[in-house]
């Protein structure tokens, strides 16, 4: 399981669940990228759905 926040408001159908923009939740990465690919093919103009909170950033560096 991974960490991620909201960045838009959505919800997810497998998971019975709405979630609001900036709500942090745990998810598998499978499942995060499938949502997010659902999302972007219904709403062309929405870039990005969630962040990854648990993931080092290379520009922290």
């Amino acid at each position: 399981m991974a960490k991620f926040k909201a960045d838009i408001k959505f919800r997810g159908i497998k998971e019975n669940k709405e979630f609001e923009k900036n709500e942090e939740f745990e998810m598998t990465v499978k499942r995060a990228e499938e949502l997010e690919a659902n999302i972007k093919k219904e709403h062309k103009d929405i870039e990005k759905v969630m962040t990854r909170l648990d993931k080092e950033d290379p520009e922290d560096k």
